[in-house]
């Protein structure tokens, strides 16, 4: 039996060993991570993980989605699974601490619980593709039922290039489809990660403890004019779809500022055809992300942005078309296990303040098929996304010790 007087204590230089082994597939020049979900570097951090599990003792299992995990399955032991996890993958020329430093915790928080006696089956797990390169969440949101085929056959780069990937990490669509696990399997699902943010420290707080998290919503909006040439084809008689586009992105920033303050909306690329200096675009397709914990606002947001579209597209004589692409569903943090963090927090000495998550994480999938919690540690100077993100290592420490406490406790009441 594990023993539960006193507070634990992950075993620092174990922990901090394991994340720079963790971090080195995939490593830039500048400190960073370039390590795209299923790509070689990230299949290459994924078996740098399985080495791990097993040199430690440990099972390593892979489901049909591709996720990999660290088990702790107890003989004749029959009790729900306590999950703790995050992500390896990372985004193109990303940050080392966003998602590995929550695998290497949890997997410290693993072992920790062993040495000290723990009886009840545990998983740390490292979902598939938490970043969206090709479909976001989706390792968690296949595990938790979320998934289509309609979110598989429309990834976010081409359908036939995801398909090779997929056959390189041995997967399949109908694979994927068929990951779901059994709600009356898990207890709980526990994660750490880094803010991304600058709250914590701005406020000079130790912890964040994670409330919900915000809806993610998706759009392509194509304006569709008439390529033409550049020299020869007056001003006056363009029907240039790059100034609709164009007027489309002010708009955006206007109608959210002025309208929607407590959401975000995010134009993040364009793509030009023909795409070249001297003919005027006869398309242009903006991608653009909606954020809010609000479902309603979400879609007074979303209408309000399609009219402005429309304006937009009429002010130039353009065509236009505004596809939904994908949402991630808002989700609220469960009381037990927010008070399970707070609860660590208090033993160990450490300050925190609730607040909710800007951004999308695999507890935000795993809400809907458990009881889930995440917690934030601080992010110097709010970088994340890039080489320049970084987490001091005290605070690296002191979150696993939280994310620790609060496994032995749930461990203990479930």
């Amino acid at each position: 039996m594990m023993t539960l007087a006193g507070n634990l204590h992950i075993n620092e230089s174990r922990f901090r060993e394991d994340f720079q082994r963790l971090t080195r597939d995939g490593a830039t020049p500048d400190g960073g991570l370039n390590r795209p979900a299923l790509s070689i570097a990230h299949l290459a951090a994924r078996e740098t993980f399985q080495d791990m599990i097993w040199q430690r003792g440990f099972t390593a299992r892979s489901d049909l989605a591709g996720n990999l995990s660290a088990c702790h399955y107890p003989s004749m032991q029959t009790k729900p699974v306590l999950m703790l996890g995050s992500h390896l993958d990372s985004v193109k020329d990303g940050g080392r601490f966003d998602g590995t430093l929550g695998v290497a915790a949890a997997f410290e928080v693993l072992q920790v619980l062993r040495e000290h006696g723990l009886d009840r089956p545990l998983e740390v797990m490292d979902f598939t593709d938490e970043e969206g390169t090709w479909v976001s969440l989706m390792g968690s949101r296949a595990i938790s039922g979320q998934l289509t085929r309609k979110d598989l056959t429309n990834p976010r780069g081409d359908l036939e290039t995801f398909q090779r990937v997929l056959q390189r990490a041995g997967l399949s669509i109908s694979g994927i489809l068929s990951a779901k696990r059994n709600a009356e399997d898990l207890c709980a699902y526990l994660e750490l990660h880094i803010e991304q943010g600058t709250r914590l420290e701005k406020s000079r707080t130790d912890i964040g403890i994670v409330t919900g998290m915000v809806g993610i919503h998706m759009y392509l909006v194509t304006f569709s004019g008439q390529a033409n040439h550049a020299g020869t084809t007056l001003m006056s008689e363009r029907h240039d779809a790059a100034l609709g586009a164009s007027k489309f992105c002010l708009m955006v920033q206007e109608t959210v500022t002025e309208r929607f303050p407590n959401c975000v909306a995010t134009v993040g690329r364009m793509d030009f055809s023909p795409g070249t200096f001297n003919i005027v675009a006869g398309q242009v397709t903006v991608f653009m992300e909606l954020r809010t914990e609000d479902a309603e606002r979400a879609e007074e947001l979303q209408q309000a942005l399609y009219e402005a579209a429309e304006h937009s597209a009429k002010m130039f004589d353009l065509g236009i078309d505004f596809q939904h692409l994908e949402s991630v569903t808002e989700r609220r943090m469960h009381p037990t296990v927010i008070e399970a963090f707070e609860a660590g927090v208090s033993a160990l000495g450490f300050s925190s303040r609730r607040l909710p998550s800007l951004a999308g994480h695999d507890a935000q999938s795993m809400a809907r098929l458990c009881r889930s919690g995440l917690i934030f540690v601080p992010s110097a100077g709010g970088f994340s996304h890039s080489s320049r993100e970084y987490t001091c290592w005290e605070d690296c420490v002191n979150g696993a010790n939280v994310l620790l406490n609060a496994a032995r406790q749930l461990v203990a009441s479930f």
